[in-house]
């Protein structure tokens, strides 16, 4: 059985928690999580969905630490979640599809301790912004990477992508910035970029892919970059592949950056509701998370 000391708490009245709690036997200083629990939950009763947060920064910075990422995992909490961090290590020390399997190795962590944790380990909820986005679709559009872990993909009960770059061909061809972005972390050929997108997976792997099986969020901002073009790309395809609880929606007065801003101390922010409101609905109502106060 797993062992967590914890190493924050303010209140008594506030979330148990835990930070920098390594994943993997190597202890690398990048793959870390952080974890939080409803206070009156720990760690009796049935277990509760677990929302796991990816960060983003183009796959070569950021932290779940980091500005706007800071504490992210309460706000999971306070929609009556466990609420899960992620960290994963960056380029240039690694390149696609390294950043994929640190978040596997991270899931799979989360998929055999949850209950320890007062988690449920078969309602895993992906959730991911940016480059951290491009992560869990990759996860679950293309089945080896939980299965080296031994982890069957339906514990993972939806997946929502923030902001999301799933067209890294698209990116990679961006003015000025393009090359900057998705040469370190996947390289400089076309092929390098075509098989780090996610239609590359679903292609590969056409109705095997379990994100054809997945209820899948995808939001962007309303002011985006190209996002909401990859956003729009990716819908068709589970569409046309026979994803049936496929949504997509552009969330207003917000940019790439501020569209996760609030959500770490505003369960009113129009992210956090939209997440919310589609967590529960894909879940049964047996699974359902208690009402916030």
């Amino acid at each position: 059985m797993l062992l967590l000391r914890r190493r924050w708490l303010t209140t008594a009245a506030a979330p148990f928690a835990w930070k920098d709690v390594h994943y993997t036997a190597q202890r690398h200083e990048k793959q870390t999580l952080n974890i939080a629990i409803p206070s009156d939950r720990f760690p009796r009763g049935h277990g509760l969905p677990t929302c796991v947060f990816v960060h983003g920064g183009s796959w070569q910075r950021g932290d779940k630490s980091g500005l706007f990422n800071d504490g992210i995992e309460l706000a999971f909490v306070r929609s009556g979640w466990v609420g899960v961090s992620v960290n994963y290590r960056l380029s240039p020390e690694v390149r696609h599809p390294h950043h994929t399997c640190d978040l596997a190795e991270a899931v799979s962590w989360i998929h055999r301790n949850a209950e320890t944790f007062g988690g449920d380990p078969n309602r895993i909820i992906l959730v991911g912004h940016s480059a951290g986005a491009h992560l869990v679709m990759q996860l679950m559009a293309d089945p080896e990477f939980l299965f080296r872990h031994g982890v069957d993909h339906s514990v993972v009960s939806s997946v929502v992508g923030i902001s999301g770059v799933y067209n890294v061909v698209r990116l990679a061809n961006a003015p000025l910035y393009g090359p900057l972005v998705v040469n370190p972390a996947f390289g400089e050929l076309a092929e390098q970029w075509r098989e780090g997108s996610i239609t590359s997976s679903l292609i590969r792997y056409g109705s095997a892919s379990p994100l054809y099986r997945t209820p899948t969020l995808l939001l962007t901002a309303e002011e985006d970059y190209h996002f909401d073009e990859d956003a729009e790309e990716l819908e068709s395809w589970l569409v046309e592949g026979g994803n049936v609880n496929v949504e997509r929606a552009v969330v207003p007065q917000r940019n790439h950056f501020t569209i996760i801003r609030d959500l770490t101390h505003d369960l009113h922010d129009e992210t956090m509701k939209r997440i919310a409101a589609f967590v529960k609905s894909t879940l049964a109502p047996q699974q359902q998370a208690p009402a916030a106060a």
